[in-house]
């Protein structure tokens, strides 16, 4: 006999199936949580990575390049871009000069690592410093020309006023700290090392040394490591373009044999070429050429005798012969007029020898994140 009576079989595959979905989904979730994760933190240790190699890229940059600091400087600043980053560096005196002790900087330098994914947006930041002396760079200004190879005066007459010229531009060129009396000697030389001619002598006078080997020590210029690369010049020639006449900016240039300065154009008087020219050779002042700042040659100057009514100018100083015994004197040719002249210019020189100062980094002074001090 069949019964009436029977219970409902309940099924038991489509529980266990949502159970199972909803354990893949979270283990699945989970992962896909745990990789991002490990993404975003792979991503920014190489963030942070690449922001501390900026970082020290940038004050490196910025200690090996001419940045032209002088003594009455207290800021600077600076950006450095690369792909993908950048790093901006800002250097702040601490302590001026006083004596023999140099002023001390502290150059900080923050790395930025930039996303191009996300327009440029920054992924890691990195801020180091550096502590570093403040070397001026020097030399002395002992005349408007100083003369080791000696000085040949040719042409003009009884009375002319020599082109050598010890007086300061004066009121023409006005710069911060100029002493109200910036007048030097006109021409430094060893004894015996002048040959007059028929004019007048140098305006500012003759400072007579012993020998051409005192004044080469008088000048503190070690040549013979200058020669052997051990300063790095803003251009070189050949290779490099000349400084553009009338531009404001100093820079040091490395001529490599003879050099002629090319002639400045339109109002010439007015457009010097500017900086500090180191010549391993000889320099020819070509007709109308103008340089305003520091010429040291190895060589001798020459001012182009085959043109009578040759004209040029140097308003800053001049030194030759470097090279030693054998240089030919210098050839410097009368009259002096304003477009005839080798002029000493207190802040011409002033500004060349700033282009030559430099930060020396202090044994031990490196920081890293300086902003957390």
């Amino acid at each position: 006999m069949r019964s009436n009576t029977s219970e409902t079989a309940r099924g038991f595959v489509l529980p266990t199936t949502l159970l199972v979905t909803t354990l893949l989904t979270v283990m699945l979730t989970a992962a896909f949580i745990l990789v991002s994760a490990e993404h975003r933190t792979t991503d920014n240790s190489l963030a942070g990575a690449r922001a501390l190699s900026l970082a020290q890229a940038g004050l490196q940059s910025y200690l090996a390049a001419n940045r032209g600091i002088g003594s009455t400087t207290t800021y600077d600043s600076v950006r450095y871009t690369v792909r993908d980053g950048y790093s901006d560096v800002v250097a702040q005196r601490l302590r001026p000069a006083t004596g023999s002790s140099m002023a001390v900087w502290v150059i900080r330098s923050g790395g930025y690592s930039t996303d191009p994914r996300l327009g440029g947006q920054t992924q890691g930041k990195r801020v180091v410093a550096q502590l570093a002396q403040l070397n001026p760079g020097s030399l002395p200004g002992r005349a408007a020309m100083v003369a080791i190879n000696g000085v040949q005066m040719f042409g003009g007459n009884a009375g002319d006023d020599n082109p050598i010229v010890g007086k300061d531009i004066g009121s023409d060129v006005t710069c911060t700290g100029k002493p109200g009396d910036a007048d030097t000697t006109g021409l430094s030389v060893y004894a015996g090392g002048y040959g007059a001619g028929v004019g007048d002598v140098p305006n500012g006078g003759i400072e007579y040394l012993a020998s051409a080997a005192a004044l080469l020590d008088s000048t503190r210029i070690d040549w013979a490591s200058l020669l052997a690369g051990n300063f790095v010049p803003d251009y070189t020639i050949p290779g490099g373009s000349w400084p553009t006449p009338g531009a404001s900016t100093y820079n040091v240039g490395y001529v490599i044999g003879d050099a002629t300065i090319p002639s400045s154009p339109g109002t010439w008087t007015e457009n010097g070429r500017r900086g500090m020219l180191v010549v391993t050779g000889n320099v020819v002042m070509a007709h109308r050429s103008h340089w305003d700042g520091i010429i040291i040659a190895g060589g001798r100057l020459d001012t182009v005798p085959s043109m009578s009514a040759n004209h040029y100018i140097i308003d800053g100083m001049i030194i030759t012969g470097l090279n030693g015994a054998g240089v030919p004197r210098n050839q410097v040719r009368f009259p002096e007029s304003e477009n005839r002249r080798i002029r000493w210019a207190w802040c011409y020189a002033l500004a060349s020898v700033s282009a030559l100062s430099a930060m020396v980094p202090i044994p031990n002074g490196w920081v890293d994140t300086w902003t957390t001090y």
